[in-house]
């Protein structure tokens, strides 16, 4: 802006100079060199208005820029140097506000669906223990002996229930900041196996069913504790949805744009559209006894890296799970 307010000073002194010397000549009776710098005069008043006009139609088209959230509203840009580095500078600051809004309406639409579903899961906990003991005191005959003690296993189990649902909470919220340090791709997931091959055991599944392909000689920048939770949630996610034959788990590591780059492919029964809406949405879950949380967290893990993690699913094709550290 320096050399536009040079301008408009130019301008002036321009302006002052010219009236002056027209009113002299004027008065010498020098009336056609009067004239003269009387129309020079005119012409910086001129100029002068454009810049001026100019300069307040970009700050107009700024302002209603903000104003109406308009994403498709761009400031023009002038010729003169100035005005269009600015004009520049106000499209990058109107683009930069209109993403933060954007970004500021999903969050709000996000923690909207957490809090409903919040809201309905501890309703469905407190509702049975809020009607027995409720009954309880308006029915205390009732409640003798055996029937007395399944009231009060009902309502242990509900309130475990809801105590489980507020510790999925906090986990959620209270992740640690990782720890970094480098390792060889190689050996973390020759130990990542060895953790992994009782779940394995457990399910009756073959070793093979998970396979990796690893380069030995990559470095990968982790915090092995909580990668490690991420993978085996996604593990286990896998796992789950395989069918009860030919079923198969690969995981991929490799290098995209100079950062690591791991894909982990399955071929088990998909997700549908509706899933994989809510899929990152805290406590929404397809599983019967699942906490709904485990890629809510995987994707906090993932962020707290400086990564990304995407998914791609197929009804009875296959998911696949793609991971940028």
């Amino acid at each position: 802006m320096k050399r536009f307010r040079i301008n408009i000073a130019l301008l002036l002194a321009g302006i002052i100079i010219s009236s002056a010397t027209a009113t002299w000549l004027f008065v010498s009776g020098c009336w056609p060199q009067g004239c003269f710098m009387l129309i020079a005069a005119s012409i910086c008043i001129a100029i002068l208005i454009y810049l001026q006009s100019k300069l307040i139609g970009i700050m107009s088209s700024f302002v209603k820029s903000l104003e109406m959230n308009d994403t498709t509203m761009r400031v023009e840009t002038g010729g003169d140097r100035e005005l269009h580095a600015m004009s520049e500078s106000m499209n990058r600051i109107s683009e930069l506000y209109h993403n933060n809004m954007r970004e500021l309406q999903t969050r709000k639409l996000y923690y909207d669906r957490v809090l409903k579903v919040m809201t309905h899961e501890m309703r469905n906990g407190i509702t049975p223990i809020a009607a027995i003991s409720a009954d309880m005191q308006t029915h205390s005959e009732r409640y003798q002996g055996k029937a007395l003690m399944e009231a009060s296993v009902l309502m242990h189990s509900q309130a475990e229930g809801i105590r489980r649902f507020l510790d999925s909470y906090y986990n959620l919220t209270h992740l640690p900041e990782p720890k970094l340090e480098e390792v060889r791709a190689g050996d973390y997931f020759q130990s990542l196996k060895k953790i992994y091959k009782a779940e394995l055991q457990r399910r009756d599944m073959p070793e093979e069913t998970v396979t990796y392909t690893i380069p030995e000689d990559m470095i990968l920048n982790i915090d092995i504790t909580l990668m490690n939770q991420v993978m085996m949630n996604l593990l286990r996610n896998a796992l789950d949805a395989l069918p009860p034959e030919e079923g198969s788990v690969n995981i991929v590591l490799s290098i995209s744009d100079s950062r690591p780059y791991m894909t982990i492919k399955d071929n088990g029964c998909g997700m549908t559209h509706e899933a994989m809406d809510s899929l990152f949405t805290p406590f929404f879950t397809t599983k019967t006894n699942g906490s709904g949380v485990g890629l809510a967290i995987s994707r906090q893990i993932i962020l707290k890296h400086g990564g990304d993690i995407r998914i791609q699913s197929n009804m009875n094709k296959g998911t696949s799970v793609c991971i940028t550290l």
